[in-house]
Order: structure tokens, then C-alpha cells, then sequence
């Protein structure tokens, strides 16, 4: 039997030219043998390093992967999606993980390409989206749907001072352009309180309170001077403009065609009120028509303004709307507006209080000076106290 004990190692031992693992020639090996047990040689078994109890062996790092594409850069560019929705990627293809989901008209930066993927940046993320779904440029403003009912064609025009014609039917469209009085304008459709109209080339939407068939009356011509007749002849009488009911030129509406003479008031002073009315409150409730009209009445019961409506209602600085007397009597106020007057001045429902006598538009904010309190506020218009 060897002995089992090993020899020492030389000195200085050659570098070998085995492969590592593999017993030197010169080794002593170990046989098995009755009762002996296995003694190491002098190139020991190569073991994994034991990892102390309750720790994790360290994971080994990774070598980054190169990149399996290539972008080509682009200038940065303003752009949307133009799809109800797409998925933003961590890379060129739909195998990569999705980062995100894009919504319609969401705003992207493009700064890449790579075939048919865009490389783009949102609020929060870098990513890739397809390029058939991203559109260059601001995204549009969403409009909201609405339906419109079709009618035949018929002629109309603006019975109001101006009105705008929008975009869609309501005040939260956008305005296409203003048009004045008189404006002739085709109607196509209604939907709800507005009317689908052409003017020229351009089609929008009128409020319908805005608007009368047929066509605009004829202004009144003024009268032309006569000519000056011969010292000896007699003098021809000036001529005079025809007047209406209410002692006006003849394109000044007619009071009876909307109101009755009350014991308090006339039909021409009820009219004036609800043609001022109509032209402060555009486009609002009958409530918000009849603050209007209460802080008309506030001012008729107040000892500091005229004694009458037509002098409250063309008391210099007051109401600009009044500021030409002819415009403001040719207005034809709508039902909503005769609704609200005879809420307040016949019926005598008044609701706001007797010292509520101003109002501006609510888009000036509700602070308006040491003297005046805000109210409240009522369709456009803003209504103020006086400490006067």
C-alpha cells in the first residue's frame, strides 16, 4: 500500500502545460483499500465556494446587448395622434413592451425614425409609436357633436345690432365672424335655439332670437332739402318723417305689436325696456333677461335717477347700447324678452334688490370699485349693489 501521507512539493515547481484540473505525471495517487480512507492529493477537487447561510450568491452582470436598430434622428417636430389610441413602445415593433397608451390629439415631439416607427417623446415617456398614427402639427381643439335638422333655404336677416356667427350652435363655439344689422344671410337647418346659416362663402350658426325672415327693411331716407323758392314766393313746408305709433321715424318697431298700455306704463316705454333688454342679454334665459330688466325697474323706483324711462334708459353714460336712439327702437325683442319685461314691470315679480343697480359682463370679474358690492351673476351679466 502507498503511503498516505503526500509528499512535499519541490522548491520551485515548472509551469505545466496541462489543461487545469488535469493530475500531474508526478502526483502521487491514493488507492482504496480495506479500512483507508482517501487522502487529498496535492492538486485538490475544484468545489463551488459555499455561500454563507441566508445570503444570496451575487448574481453575475450582465453585458449589455447591442441596440437591434437603428434610429435616424430627426429635427424635433410638434405632432399628435391622430387614432383613438396607440400603444408607445420601448422599441421599434410591436415584440417590444408597451410603455404607455396615447389618447387621440395627445401631443408628441418627434425626434426619430426608424421604418415605419417614429421615435417620440410625451409629458412622460420616450418611446416608439407608429408613424400612421402620429399627424405634424397642433393638434385641433375637439369639437363637441350636435345634430342639425336640414330645411329648405329661406332668405333672413339680422334683426339685432350684431350677432356673431359661430362655429356650432352655442356660445362655446368659436366665432367665425360678427354681423350687423340688417346683414342678409340664407337659413339651411336648425338646431335647438340656433339656426345653420350662410353668409357668402362663409357657414356657421346664428342664435334664432337673432334672425327674421324676409328681407331687411328699407332704411328711411332722409329727407332732402327743397329748394329755396323766389323772394315773393311763399315758403314750402319742410318735410317731415313719417312717424310710427310710438312717434318715431317708421323703422322703429311698433310698441302694440308686442305690448299693451298698463295703468303704470305705456307700450312704447315697455318696448324701450325690452329693446334694451334684448341687447344686454343676448343669447341668455329668461331669468337673466329679467335681472336686466329688474335693475331697470331698481332704477325708475330711485329717487336718484329721471323719473322716467326714457330718461333713465338715454341718461347720458348709462346704457351704450341706447347710445343711437333710431338702432336701439328698431330692435325687435324675441318672447324670451318680452317674457322677462312683463315678469318685472307688469307682473311685478321682481327678485333682485331695490339697491341692485348696475350689471356689466360677468367676463370683467365681480370687483368693481369702493362703491359697488357684487350681487350675483346672471347668464353673461354680473350684477352689483350701490352704496351710492
Amino acid at each position: 500500500m502507498l503511503p498516505s501521507e503526500t509528499p512535499a512539493p519541490p522548491a520551485e515547481e515548472p509551469l505545466s502545460t496541462q489543461p487545469e484540473g488535469t493530475p500531474d505525471a508526478e502526483d502521487p495517487v491514493l488507492l482504496p483499500g480495506d479500512g483507508d480512507e482517501l487522502t487529498p492529493t496535492s492538486s485538490p477537487e475544484l468545489f463551488p465556494a459555499e455561500t454563507p447561510e441566508g445570503t444570496e450568491p451575487p448574481e453575475a452582470e450582465a453585458t449589455p446587448s447591442p441596440l437591434p436598430y437603428t434610429v435616424e434622428p430627426v429635427d424635433d417636430k410638434k405632432a399628435y395622434l391622430n387614432a383613438g389610441s396607440a400603444n408607445l413602445r420601448e422599441g421599434p415593433g410591436t415584440e417590444y413592451p408597451i410603455l404607455e397608451e396615447l389618447l387621440e390629439l395627445e401631443p408628441l415631439i418627434v425626434t426619430g425614425k426608424v421604418g415605419e416607427w417614429y421615435r417620440v417623446q410625451t409629458e412622460d415617456e420616450t418611446g416608439f409609436v407608429l408613424a400612421e398614427f402620429v399627424e405634424y402639427g397642433t393638434a385641433p381643439t375637439p369639437k363637441p357633436s350636435f345634430a342639425v335638422k336640414s330645411m329648405d333655404d329661406k332668405a333672413a336677416y339680422v334683426s339685432a345690432g350684431s350677432a356673431n356667427l359661430r362655429e356650432g350652435p352655442g356660445t362655446k363655439y368659436d366665432i367665425i365672424t360678427e354681423l350687423g344689422r340688417n346683414e342678409k344671410i340664407t337659413v339651411t337647418g336648425s338646431s335647438g335655439d340656433w339656426y345653420r346659416v350662410e353668409y357668402g362663402s362663409k357657414k356657421g350658426f346664428i342664435s334664432a332670437e337673432f334672425v327674421e325672415f324676409g328681407a331687411p327693411p328699407t332704411p328711411t331716407p332722409k329727407p332732402t332739402a327743397t329748394p329755396k323758392p323766389s323772394a315773393t314766393a311763399e315758403a314750402t313746408p319742410k318735410p317731415t318723417t313719417a312717424a310710427s305709433p310710438s312717434g318715431g321715424n317708421s323703422s322703429w318697431a311698433n310698441p302694440y305689436d308686442y305690448f299693451s298700455d298698463t295703468k303704470r306704463f305705456t307700450a312704447a316705454e315697455l318696448l324701450l325696456i325690452a329693446q334694451v333688454v334684448q341687447e344686454e342679454a343676448k343669447g341668455t334665459s329668461v331669468e337673466a333677461r329679467a335681472a336686466v330688466a329688474n335693475t331697470i325697474y331698481n332704477r325708475y323706483l330711485s329717487p336718484q335717477y329721471p323719473s322716467t324711462i326714457e330718461g333713465i334708459i338715454f341718461q347720458k353714460n348709462q346704457y351704450t347700447v341706447a347710445n343711437d336712439e333710431d338702432e336701439i327702437r328698431s330692435v325687435k325683442p324675441v318672447e324670451k324678452t318680452i317674457e322677462a319685461v312683463k315678469q318685472i314691470f307688469i307682473d311685478g315679480d321682481t327678485f333682485l334688490p331695490e339697491d341692485v343697480l348696475f350689471f356689466r359682463a360677468a367676463s370683467r370679474g365681480t370687483s368693481w370699485g369702493d362703491k359697488r358690492e357684487y350681487y350675483a351673476t346672471y347668464g353673461n351679466n354680473a350684477f352689483f349693489r350701490s352704496f351710492y
